[in-house]
C-alpha cells in the first residue's frame, strides 16, 4: 500500500501580529492613574494632551483613550471642554466611606463562619512588622500596608463580585488615603491603634468586637477626611 504526505493545513491564526503584553493607552493609563492616586497630580490640575504626549513620549491618540478610561474610573472629569484630575467634596467623602462599610464587613463574617486559622492568622498580624508608635511621616509604606489590609478584609468575603465592585472603587479609596496623608500627622498613632483593635478582635475571634472596630475606624476616618477638605477650602479661600 502506498501512503501519499498529507500536507499541513496552514494556521489561520499564524498570520496575526504579536503585540506588546500592554497597548501605548494602557501603559499611558497606568503611568496616569499612578500619578493621580498618589496626588503627584492634584486635584483640579488641566490635563493637556499634547503635554501629556510628550511628557510621555507617546501621541495624542493614546493619551485620549487613557483620559476616557481615567474619566470611566472617576479620575478625571471634564470642564471647559478638557480634562481636568477629579477634586474631593464632603459627598465623595461620605459615599466612598459609605461603600466601604458596607463592603468590608462581609469579609469578617464570612471569616467568622469557619475562623479559618489561615485568615485569622493573616488579619491578626497584619501590622505586626509595624512599631506601635510611628516616625513623624511620610507614611507611604504604612498607608501601603492599610491599602493592603482592608483590601484583604473584602477578599476574605469569598466573593468575587463584591471584590470586583470593591476593585472599581479601590484606586478613589486609596486615592483619599494619599490625599489624607498630611492630616494624618495629627491622627497616625490613633490609626496605629484603630487596625490593632480591629486585628486583636479577630485574634480572639471575637466578630462583632472586630466589626464594630471596622466600623467606628471607617467613620473616624470618614469625619477626618471632611475636617481635612474643611482646613484646605478655609486656606484656599484665606489666600
Amino acid at each position: 500500500m502506498r501512503y501519499t504526505t498529507r500536507m499541513a493545513t496552514p494556521d489561520p491564526l499564524a498570520a496575526l501580529p504579536q503585540i506588546e503584553a500592554l497597548t501605548r493607552s494602557e501603559r499611558a493609563y497606568d503611568a496616569l492613574e499612578s500619578a493621580i492616586v498618589h496626588c503627584q497630580l492634584p486635584p483640579g490640575t488641566a490635563l493637556s494632551d499634547r503635554q501629556l504626549s510628550e511628557a510621555l513620549g507617546v501621541s495624542r491618540t493614546p493619551i485620549r483613550e487613557a483620559m476616557h478610561s481615567l474619566e470611566a474610573a472617576g479620575l478625571v472629569v471634564r470642564r471647559g471642554g478638557r480634562f481636568v484630575v477629579a477634586g474631593f467634596t464632603t459627598r465623595d467623602a461620605r459615599e466612598l466611606f459609605e461603600l466601604r462599610r458596607r463592603l468590608e464587613p462581609a469579609g469578617l463574617e464570612h471569616l467568622a463562619e469557619s475562623w479559618d486559622p489561615a485568615g485569622v492568622h493573616e488579619l491578626s498580624t497584619f501590622f505586626d512588622e509595624f512599631p506601635k508608635h510611628l516616625p513623624d511621616g511620610p507614611y507611604d509604606e504604612y498607608l501601603k500596608r492599610d491599602h493592603q489590609f482592608h483590601k484583604l478584609i473584602v477578599e476574605w468575603s469569598d466573593n468575587s463580585r463584591l471584590v470586583q465592585f470593591y476593585e472599581i472603587v479601590e484606586k478613589q479609596i486609596n486615592r483619599i488615603r494619599h490625599y489624607l496623608a498630611p492630616g494624618y500627622r495629627g491622627r497616625m498613632e490613633q490609626v496605629v491603634h484603630e487596625h490593632q483593635e480591629i486585628c486583636d478582635a479577630i485574634a480572639r475571634k471575637d466578630v462583632e468586637s472586630a466589626r464594630a472596630a471596622l466600623l467606628s475606624h471607617l467613620r473616624k476616618g470618614e469625619q477626618a477626611m471632611i475636617e481635612y477638605l474643611a482646613s484646605q477650602r478655609n486656606t484656599e479661600q484665606s489666600s
